[in-house]
């Protein structure tokens, strides 16, 4: 949507734009304000019940889709 790129859209790779196909840096800056922003809690679960899974189903409604973004998490925060 627009008017979420507009609000949470972040340059953090510095170069002037807010580039959400092709910087990495920015896609993944401009998800974690947009989580921050709906009240994510570092460092805390994510499961089901948890106040970060329902953050979690402010990007997408889906249990399903919440938790497999979950459990993906988990699997890149245990990559070496």
């Amino acid at each position: 949507m627009p008017s979420s790129y507009i609000k949470f859209a972040v340059d953090f790779d510095g170069n002037g734009r807010r580039d959400l196909l092709r910087s990495a840096p920015d896609v993944l800056a401009s998800t974690a304000n947009f989580l921050a922003s709906h009240g994510w809690q570092r460092g805390k679960d994510w499961e089901p019940g948890s106040a970060n899974f329902a953050v979690i189903k402010e990007w997408n409604k889906s249990e399903v889709y919440a938790r497999t973004i979950g459990y993906f998490a988990t699997q890149l925060s245990r990559a070496p």
